[in-house]
């Protein structure tokens, strides 16, 4: 930009912040205010890990990187001194105009004030001494910090080519306000000389923190509280004197929030659990924490209710202190995995913390959890009034800020689904806000052996980002293929910059890969080893029935309903309890209703699955656990029917376990339900016994996926599954284990076989196109970066992002249409569909939105593929950005009853005992 210099004042009259305010706030001040809290965060928000990232990315030292980030935190918002911006307040904006120095340059308005920003800064940073010079544009010092400023809305951006919007930036005035702006900055935050390099592991995390501190510097309340003290001047020294003034403010603003570094106490493993430690704990308590010093990727394999989670937990506390970390995100599968372990997570950081350190649940639904919303309630208390909660401690209850879109990560420890986690390796909105909330922790993977290729492939990707921050990482696994837990450690190694030979990872145990080259790899002892194995050896029963999936009478004795009448007798006859695990959620509504129809009275028949409507669901869900869990009251028979819900994380315990065939992997998850813990059984179950109900075709011996199991699992792994258990009687777990995955997953070359040969092409066919498009979306890696718009490439929003190849859900609400109209959530007609929110302009109060989602139902999106509505939700719906989501399910009710929703060939209505029933016309 020829001519630019520094000599021009900054204009108050430019504002930054106008939105709900009595008046627009300046620009000025809301730099200087973004880079005080951008330097607090430095301070008691990153992690020395954190930091050391940052100032080695930089080639400097921490109090340099600490300058250098507030000034660049500073200048994220300099594109807002535009016309196209100014002109978004008329009143502002016409008296600039008036002074009669700028001009109101041409343009359509589409240049955003983040581009603009980014277009700009090259130039004035090269005033600096930034240097422009090099053989790509994107190489650039100067360009990559002001992709780092420009990407504080959450997208990189690339503006090295030709860009039309430079023509909206404005000329004169403007570009003297801009460079004056740059300069005032700078001196307020002690004019920091530039850095010699800015890495792309170090610019995400930069970002980041720019994101976070803009956000914090925008709220309402503290620009209300702060536009009656800023000064009238805006020179250097005015500017540096208000920076000293927003120590106190923006401390308080943080500790609101809930982002400072947490407290912790120096206890115990027992002062933590109600138990001593096991033979695994014991041996990572007493051979791993000891000794590890730095950052690495654990792995740890046990059967089912070997203490994984209390391991990984004591494990990731230590992890932390040695290696820099504030606390830990615990990772697990589905939202139901989660929303138990937050629980126990809740009340393990309640006994350790010793101050503010609040535990946020992450995914989707996560805000219909009673418990983690207990805040909400404690909240609406007045002074005096006593609120009743059984929360351990208001210390590890998150913040109203946390609860947040995108901040949970943000918070000290985190319980949620994996997908919160890999939306950071996709190339969507705000990825580096998520790497920064991720790179602050111990990042911990449960059920690591549940996700598919194409998952794995995200994961990967995000061990490799890891992998390069330093940071610690737990894989937990009962099932874990030796191929897999390969590829996971070395993504972590290749992000680490460690090569070194293949590490096997021994089952049951656990073995730690250091991310430093000069470190070697641990793992558990031989004699630890020995007595985990013999303190935890159990022989399951295998009892493998043919059965055939027909409907109409029961005629055949392999029928799947008579053989499971079959195996439930003793429950019914002597009690006990049992659980049945089905393939699909219409299967286990069939299956519960044979039990159910079946069953003596004094037997109590439970289902569980996906399609009940989420508050029913969780009323399930606890009463399951209450009577099944470990602590139980299993003073009634009870049969639970379930699907894959129970398979992972729930800590059930049946006498007798009955399960459609699943591959391996899952086969032995299911099985870890079986006499789990150490009590009193009936006289028939003294023995664990799992049967599996093996599918067969019409003549009753060769093996047939059942074509209503759809894309449920690949026949392959079906058809060598079932092989390995041809003439098997028992399992012994953890001795046979490992060799009963490696020989499903991992199997030497098939020769003799030409249906299994032809099953396991098409299954790593599949696997190899899972794979690419995952190639679609992922991040590069770090050392791959050289651009950092490759790292928001794809427009695809995040909520549209899939974390899982093929598993798009939608939110049916099932509501109910009576002859004169009138729209109802309910058949006895007691709760009307609401027409429009509470609030004075019709919008919807959080709770009543709550309460409406607590009737939705999670569906695939290809089950209710071709329905319309027939009636359109009312009009206020499409303003809320949850409720606009949901799909209605109309279903009439006339004096004969309600009736169903009927679109192409299936029809759905909701059963209270069954929950949302979906069949093809003319199937009953």
């Amino acid at each position: 930009m020829f001519g630019l210099s520094f000599d021009e004042a900054v204009d108050a009259g430019i504002w930054g912040k106008s939105s709900q305010l009595l008046k627009p706030y300046p620009l000025l001040w809301h730099l200087i205010d973004t880079a005080a809290v951008a330097g607090d965060l430095w301070d008691r928000y990153l992690t020395p890990n954190q930091r050391r990232v940052i100032a080695e990315g930089l080639n400097t030292s921490d109090c340099h990187a600490r300058s250098l980030v507030m000034f660049w935190a500073g200048l994220h918002d300099v594109g807002k001194a535009t016309p196209g911006f100014q002109k978004k307040n008329r009143a502002a904006f016409g008296a600039l105009l008036a002074c009669g120095i700028y001009e109101d340059a041409a343009g359509d308005g589409s240049l955003r004030h983040d581009a603009a920003g980014q277009l700009s800064l090259p130039d004035l940073l090269g005033l600096l001494g930034y240097p422009q010079a090099g053989r790509r544009v994107s190489s650039r010092l100067a360009y990559r910090v002001a992709q780092v400023v420009g990407g504080h809305h959450g997208r990189f951006q690339q503006t090295s080519g030709p860009y039309g919007g430079r023509l909206q930036l404005g000329e004169g005035a403007w570009a003297r306000q801009r460079a004056a702006f740059v300069r005032v900055v700078h001196e307020a935050v002690g004019s920091p000389e530039p850095p010699s390099a800015v890495t792309a592991p170090a610019s995400v995390l930069v970002t980041g923190l720019v994101i976070l501190a803009d956000w914090l510097a925008s709220q309402e309340h503290f620009l209300t509280g702060q536009s009656s003290r800023v000064p009238s001047c805006t020179d250097p020294a005015s500017a540096s004197a208000h920076l000293a003034a927003l120590v106190e403010p923006v401390r308080i603003l943080l500790d609101d929030a809930g982002l400072v570094a947490p407290l912790y106490r120096p206890v115990g493993f027992e002062d933590l659990f109600p138990h001593r430690p096991n033979a695994l704990q014991r041996s990572i308590l007493n051979e791993l924490l000891p000794v590890v010093d730095g950052p690495g990727l654990m792995v740890v394999t046990a059967a089912t209710g070997d203490g994984k989670t209390e391991a990984a937990l004591v494990a990731a506390r230590r992890l932390a202190e040695v290696c820099g970390a504030h606390g830990f995100f615990f990772a697990l599968p589905t939202m139901a995995t989660s929303d138990e372990l937050y629980r126990r997570v809740r009340a393990f950081a309640a006994k350790l913390a010793a101050g503010p350190a609040p535990v946020t649940l992450l995914h989707s639904m996560s805000w219909l959890n009673a418990e983690y919303e207990a805040r909400a309630a404690a909240d609406l208390a007045d002074s005096g009034e006593e609120v009743v909660s059984d929360d351990p401690s208001r210390d590890v209850m998150a913040t109203d800020w946390l609860r947040g879109r995108k901040r949970g990560l943000l918070a000290p420890m985190a319980v949620g689904t994996v997908d919160q986690a890999l939306l950071a390796a996709l190339t969507t909105k705000h990825n580096a806000l998520r790497l920064l909330g991720l790179s602050g922790k111990v990042f911990v993977v449960d059920e690591a052996h549940a996700y598919d290729e194409y998952m794995t492939r995200l994961l990967c990707q995000l061990l490799n980002w890891l992998g390069a921050y330093g940071c610690p990482v737990v894989l937990l696994s009962a099932t874990l293929p030796s191929s897999q837990a390969a590829t996971l450690v070395r993504a972590y190694e290749e992000g680490a910059g460690v090569e070194r030979p293949a590490c096997a990872v021994p089952y049951p145990g656990w073995t730690f890969v250091p991310a430093a080259q000069e470190r070697d790899p641990l793992s558990i002892s031989p004699q630890a080893r020995e007595a985990l194995v013999a303190g935890r050896s159990v022989k399951f029963t295998l009892d493998v029935r043919a059965v055939r999936h027909l409907d109409g009478p029961v005629s055949d004795p392999a029928d799947r309903r008579e053989v499971v009448r079959q195996v439930l007798a003793p429950v019914a006859e002597h009690g006990g309890c049992a659980g049945v695990v089905c393939n699909t959620v219409n299967d286990a509504q069939q299956t519960y209703r044979v039990i159910r129809d079946w069953m003596p009275a004094g037997v109590d028949v439970m289902l569980l699955h996906s399609r009940f409507p989420a508050r029913r669901r969780e009323e399930i869900t606890a009463a399951v656990t209450s009577r099944l869990g470990r602590a139980g009251d299993r003073s009634r028979p009870t049969v639970v029917v379930a699907t894959q819900v129970i398979e992972q994380s729930l800590d059930l315990d049946f006498d007798l376990l009955v399960t459609d065939l699943a591959p391996m992997a899952q086969l032995l998850q299911r099985a870890g339900r079986c006499h789990r813990h150490d009590r009193p059984r009936p006289s028939w179950a003294e023995r664990p016994r799992v049967v599996v109900l093996d599918p067969r075709g019409a003549d009753g011996t060769e093996h047939v996926k059942p074509a209503a199991w759809g894309h449920v699992y690949a026949r392959y792994l079906l058809r060598a599954t079932h092989q390995r258990l041809a003439g098997i009687d028992t399992i012994v777990v953890p001795h046979s284990v490992q060799g009963h995955v490696e020989a499903v997953y991992a199997p030497p070359p098939i020769r003799h076989d030409q249906v299994l040969s032809a099953e396991y092409d098409e299954y790593r066919a599949g696997r190899s196109v899972e794979r690419g498009a995952a190639d679609l979306g992922v991040i590069p890696s770090p050392d791959e970066v050289t651009d950092l718009e490759s790292l928001s490439r794809t427009e695809t929003p995040e909520w549209r992002a899939s974390t899982r190849l093929g598993a798009e859900s939608e939110r049916v609400l099932c509501c109910y249409l009576d002859p004169d109209g009138g729209q109802w959530l309910d058949t006895e007609r007691r709760t009307p569909l609401p027409q429009h929110g509470s609030r004075r302009d019709g919008r919807f109060r959080n709770d009543e939105v709550r309460a409406i989602l607590e009737e939705t139902i999670p569906v695939r999106a290809d089950l209710i593929r071709g329905h319309e509505p027939s009636t359109e939700l009312p009009a206020a719906w499409s303003e809320n950005t949850w409720l606009k989501e949901i799909r209605p399910l109309w279903m009439p009710i006339s004096p004969l009853g309600p009736g169903a929703a009927v679109w192409g060939n299936r029809s759905a209505h909701l059963d209270v005992e069954l929950g949302l029933v979906v069949t093809s016309i003319g199937v009953g």
